[in-house]
C-alpha cells in the first residue's frame, strides 16, 4: 500500500536561545536518506535527501521558466538577474510560501526544517560565483591607473552619498531596536553598490560597451565594486558588539590577504604554468576548486563571510592564467544550477506581511529616496566634471543598476542577525526596483534600432590621396585571417597614405558569456577583462594582424574582439565602424574553399551577419571570397622593392556607384610594386536588351537614386580620370568590351581564363543594365551581386579570389516601404563634384568618343591582345 502521508510534514522544532538577546533558534532532527520508499507507513519526505532532490527540480524549473518568459517579453528590457530574483520571490514566503502550512504540499517542501541542506547548497554556489567574479576583475595597478579622475570622482561621491543616505533611511523607516541597531551599516552598503554584471548586460544590449559613456560607466562601476567590497568586509567586521573582537578580525583579515598575495598566488601560478594551454590536469583543477573552499573557510573562521575569501582567491589569480574552457565549464554549472537556489533562499527571507508593522508613507518615502539618491548625486558630479547633460543622465541611470552584490550585503546583515524581517523586505524591494528601472529608460534614450548615419567622407572614392585609410577587418575564425592579411598588404600602404587596421574578431555570444568589446594591445593583452578569456585562436589572430605592423611602419593595427549574438553582431560592426570613422569594412564570405577548389558553407550565420552589415553599414563594405589569396607572399625586401611580380588583379566594371568604389580600391591596389591591374569595362553593344523589359522583370523596383544618364556621366568621368592618371603606367591595363546581354558578358569573363589571382567587382544590387540581364535570376548569393556570384560559381573555371565592394549611397527603401534618406546628400555632392570634372575633361571625353567612332579603342575578346595604357 502506498504511503498516504507522502506530503504530510509534521516535524516539531526544538526552540533554543541564541547568543543574540531576544533571538530564538530552531533545531531539528533530520534523517539523511531513506531505504523503504513509499511502500511502508513512513513519509519519505521526512528525510533530507529525497526532499532536497524535489526542491532542486522545482527551483530549477521555475527559474528557467522565468528566464524564458523574460526573453519572450523582450520589450520589457530586463536583465537576467531580474527574472532570477522574481523566481525566488515566487517560491519564497511572499509568493508560494504564503500558502505554507504544516500539513500542506508547500509546507512539506519548504518548511524551515527542510531548507537546511538547500541553504548549504545555495551558499556553496554563491562562494564559487564570487570566486569567478574576482577571477574576472582586473584590479592591477595599470588598470587602476588608466581610470580617469572623473571616473574616480563620480564613483566615490555616489558611493559615499548613497552609504550615508542608507544610514539615515534605516533610522527613519524602522523602529529602533537594540538587537538590530547595526543594521543601518548593511543598508548603506547595499545602497552604495553598482551591479557590475547587470550593468554589463544592459550596456551590451544597447551596444554601448565601447562608447565613451559605456567606458566611463564600466570604469566607475569597477571603482564602485572595490569600494563596496571593502565596505562590506569592514561592516561585517565591526558588526560585532566587541571592539576588541573587531580589531582582531581586521588584523587577521589583513594577514590573510598578505598570505594570499605572497604565498598562495605564486604557488597557484607555479601549478598552472605546468599545464599545456587549457588542458589542465585533474590535480590542478582540484587544487583550484579546493582552494576556493579553503579560503572561504579561512575568512569564515576569522569572522568575515566566506564570500570574501573566495573573492580574494579569485583576485590573486592572474586573469590570463586560467583557460577559457575551465572558466566556462565552472561558470555554466554555478550560474545555471547553483545560483537559482540562492535566489530562492533570498525569497524565503522576504516576508511581505512583515511590512504591516511599518508606516506605509515611511516605506514609500524610503524606497523613493533610495532609488533617486545615487542618480541625483551622479548627475550633479557629472555636471561639475563637464559631461554633457544627455551623457550625465545616462550615466546616472546606469550606475543605479543594482544586482547580486547588493543582495549579498543585505543577506549578510540578515545572517549576522542585525536586520529584522521588515528591514530586509524594504531594502529588497528597493534593490529590485533599482535593477528593473534603468534598462527600459536607457533603451528609450538610446534606441538600438536607429540607423547608422553615413558620412560622405567615408567612401574610398572620396578619400584624399594623402589621407590615412582606415579599414575594419572582420574575422570569425583563424582560417580567414591569412587571406585578410594579404588583402590588407595588397592595399598599398604608403608614406603619403598609410593604412590603419582595426582587426575585429567576432565571437558568438553563448549562455555563459556577456556581450563585450575587448580592446587588445598588439602584444595580445586586453584592456578589459571578459567572461570568455582569449584562447589560443584569439592569440593567433592578434599575432597575425600584428605582423603587419611589425613588418612595416606604414601599417598601424588595433586588435579588437566583440562578443555578441549573431542576430546583433552587425550592430557591433557598424557601431565600431562609425566610432572609428573607417572608410571600408571587410567581411569574410560565409563559404570557404575546400581542397577540391569547391566552396562549402562554413557557418550559415555568417551570411546573415554579412547581409545585415550590407544593409546598415555607415561606409563602404567589401566581402572577400578567399580562394588562395592567403598563399601569396606580398612582402617587400629590405630596400622596399618588389622581389617579383606575382599578384595580378582584374577589375570588372559594369557601371554604378558600387563599381566606382570598387575601381577606387583597385586603383589603390594597382599601385603596389608587386601587383598588376587590369580594368575591363563592359559597355552596351549595338543591339542591347531593352531597359524597359528589364524594368518589367524587376517589377519596376530600382534601388539607384539617379537616372541612367547621370550615372553614365559619372562613370565616364571617373573612368576618364583613371585612364588619364595612369597613362604610361605599364602595370595598369585598361580594356573595353561590348556586350548586348548577360550571356555575352559571361562568355567574355570565361575567356579571361586563369590569368588573375583576384577579381574586384562592385555589388551593383538593383542596377538595371543589359550587360547583366538574366544573371540575377540564377544568383545563389545576392550579397555578391550578379558578377561576383558568377565568379564564384562552380561553372566558372577560375579559382581566383573575389572581392565584392558596396558603396553606401542612395536613398534605400525602409521595411515599411517608405524612403529613408540615408545618404542622398552624398550622391548629390558626388554628382556636383564630378560634373565639374566632366566639364573640365570635355576635351578628353571628345577624344575618347572620337576613338570609339574610329574603332581605335581596344575591344578584343582576349586578354592576351591587350596592352598597357
Amino acid at each position: 500500500m502506498v504511503n498516504q502521508n507522502l506530503f504530510n510534514g509534521t516535524v516539531v522544532p526544538i526552540m533554543v536561545k541564541s547568543l543574540r538577546p531576544g533571538v530564538l533558534l530552531s533545531c531539528f532532527a533530520a534523517q539523511v536518506e531513506v531505504d523503504n520508499g513509499t511502500w511502508y507507513q513512513v513519509n519519505p519526505l521526512d528525510q533530507a535527501l529525497p526532499i532536497f532532490v524535489v526542491q532542486l527540480i522545482l527551483i530549477t524549473t521555475v527559474s528557467k521558466l522565468a528566464i524564458v518568459v523574460n526573453k519572450y517579453f523582450k520589450s520589457v528590457r530586463q536583465p537576467l538577474i531580474v527574472a532570477e530574483i522574481l523566481a525566488g520571490v515566487a517560491l519564497g514566503n511572499s509568493g508560494l510560501g504564503m500558502w505554507k502550512t504544516k500539513n500542506s504540499y508547500v509546507g512539506a517542501l519548504f518548511n524551515i526544517d527542510r531548507v537546511l541542506l538547500l541553504e548549504t547548497f545555495g551558499n556553496l554556489g554563491l562562494i564559487y560565483y564570487w570566486f569567478l567574479l574576482g577571477l574576472e576583475m582586473d584590479v592591477t595597478t595599470d588598470t587602476l591607473h588608466r581610470i580617469g579622475k572623473k571616473a574616480y570622482a563620480i564613483a566615490l561621491s555616489g558611493a559615499v552619498m548613497s552609504f550615508v543616505t542608507g544610514l539615515g533611511l534605516y533610522r527613519f523607516c524602522l523602529p529602533y531596536s537594540q538587537s538590530f541597531s547595526k543594521g543601518f551599516l548593511f543598508w548603506g552598503v547595499a545602497l552604495s553598490v553598482t551591479g557590475l554584471p547587470a550593468l554589463t548586460e544592459v550596456l551590451a544590449s544597447l551596444k554601448l560597451l565601447h562608447s565613451d559613456v559605456g567606458r566611463t560607466a564600466m570604469s566607475v562601476a569597477l571603482v564602485n565594486g572595490i569600494f563596496s567590497w571593502v565596505s562590506l568586509t569592514v561592516v561585517i567586521v565591526v558588526s560585532t558588539h566587541s571592539i576588541l573582537i573587531a580589531l582582531c578580525r581586521l588584523a587577521a583579515m589583513t594577514i590573510f590577504i598578505l598570505f594570499c598575495v605572497f604565498a598562495i598566488r605564486p604557488a597557484i601560478i607555479w601549478v598552472l604554468q605546468r599545464t599545456d594551454g587549457d588542458e589542465y590536469s585533474e590535480g590542478a583543477i582540484c587544487i583550484i576548486l579546493a582552494g576556493v573552499l579553503a579560503c572561504g573557510l579561512a575568512t569564515d573562521l576569522i569572522g568575515v563571510t566566506s564570500l570574501v575569501g573566495a573573492f580574494v582567491f579569485g583576485l590573486i589569480i592572474p586573469h590570463d592564467v586560467l583557460g577559457n574552457r575551465f572558466v566556462v565549464a565552472v561558470q555554466g554549472f554555478v550560474a545555471d544550477f547553483l545560483m537559482p537556489v540562492w535566489f530562492t533562499l533570498c525569497g524565503f527571507r522576504t516576508h511581505a506581511l512583515s511590512l504591516k508593522v511599518l508606516s506605509w508613507w515611511k516605506v514609500c518615502t524610503t524606497v523613493t529616496v533610495a532609488c533617486i539618491i545615487k542618480p541625483a548625486t551622479t548627475l550633479v558630479v557629472s555636471y561639475f566634471c563637464d559631461l554633457p547633460l544627455h551623457e550625465g543622465i545616462s550615466l546616472a541611470l546606469m550606475l543605479n543598476t543594482k544586482g547580486l552584490t547588493a543582495l549579498v550585503a543585505l543577506t549578510a546583515g540578515d545572517q549576522e542577525m542585525v536586520i529584522n524581517e521588515a528591514g530586509y523586505v524594504v531594502m529588497y524591494l528597493s534593490i529590485l526596483l533599482m535593477t528593473m528601472v534603468p534598462s527600459p529608460l536607457l533603451h528609450f534614450l538610446y534606441k538600438p534600432k536607429r540607423r547608422f548615419l553615413p558620412s560622405k567622407h567615408r567612401a574610398l572614392q572620396k578619400l584624399k590621396p594623402d589621407a590615412e585609410l582606415k579599414i575594419l577587418a572582420c574575422t570569425h575564425e583563424m582560417q580567414t585571417v591569412a587571406g585578410m592579411v594579404n588583402l590588407l598588404e595588397a592595399s598599398n600602404a604608403t608614406k603619403r597614405s598609410p593604412i590603419r587596421v582595426f582587426a575585429l574578431q567576432l565571437i558568438p555570444l553563448t549562455r555563459q558569456t556577456t556581450a563585450l568589446l575587448i580592446v587588445h594591445s598588439s602584444s595580445g593583452t586586453s584592456s578589459h577583462n571578459s567572461r570568455s578569456r582569449a584562447d589560443a585562436q584569439t592569440e593567433q589572430i592578434i599575432k597575425s594582424f600584428a605582423k603587419l605592423e611589425g613588418e612595416s611602419t606604414l601599417f598601424s593595427v588595433q586588435p579588437l574582439t566583440a562578443m555578441s549574438s549573431y542576430a546583433t553582431m552587425h550592430e557591433d560592426i557598424c557601431s565600431i565602424a562609425e566610432d572609428k570613422d573607417v572608410a571600408l569594412i571587410v567581411l569574410p564570405f560565409h563559404r570557404r574553399q575546400t581542397i577540391h577548389n569547391r566552396l562549402e558553407d562554413a557557418n550559415p550565420a555568417y551570411k546573415d551577419v554579412n547581409d545585415n552589415v550590407l544593409a546598415n553599414a555607415p561606409c563602404s563594405v567589401g566581402i572577400i571570397v578567399d580562394r588562395g589569396l592567403g598563399s601569396f607572399n606580398l612582402e617587400m625586401d629590405s630596400d622596399d622593392n618588389a622581389k617579383d611580380v606575382t599578384h595580378h588583379i582584374a577589375m570588372i566594371y559594369i557601371g554604378g556607384c558600387d563599381d566606382r568604389e570598387a575601381l577606387a580600391y583597385a586603383w589603390r591596389m594597382g599601385g603596389h610594386p608587386k601587383a598588376t591591374l587590369t580594368v575591363m569595362r563592359f559597355i552596351p553593344g549595338e543591339n542591347p536588351v531593352e531597359v524597359e523589359s528589364l524594368m518589367e522583370e524587376t517589377n519596376g523596383v530600382i534601388s539607384v537614386t539617379m537616372d541612367a544618364e547621370k550615372e553614365r556621366q559619372l562613370d565616364d568621368c571617373f573612368i576618364n580620370e583613371f585612364r588619364h592618371k595612369n597613362t604610361g603606367n605599364k602595370s595598369v591595363v585598361f580594356l573595353e568590351h561590348k556586350a548586348n546581354h548577360g550571356a555575352e558578358t559571361i562568355a567574355t569573363l570565361k575567356s579571361m581564363g586563369e590569368n588573375f589571382n583576384m577579381y574586384i567587382v562592385g555589388r551593383s544590387l538593383g542596377v538595371v543594365s543589359p550587360l547583366t540581364a538574366g544573371l540575377a535570376d540564377w544568383s545563389d548569393c545576392p550579397e555578391l551581386g550578379s558578377i561576383g556570384d558568377l565568379l564564384v560559381t562552380s561553372e566558372f573555371s577560375s579559382t581566383a579570389s573575389v572581392l565584392v565592394v558596396q558603396q553606401y549611397a542612395g536613398i534605400k527603401p525602409s521595411i515599411d516601404g517608405s524612403a529613408t534618406p540615408d545618404s542622398s546628400e552624398e550622391n548629390i555632392d558626388n554628382y556636383g563634384h564630378l560634373t565639374q570634372r566632366v566639364i573640365q575633361s570635355s576635351f578628353e571625353l571628345a577624344v575618347n568618343q572620337k576613338e570609339r567612332d574610329d574603332g581605335m579603342l581596344m575591344t578584343q575578346n582576349s586578354y592576351s591582345a591587350s596592352k598597357p595604357l
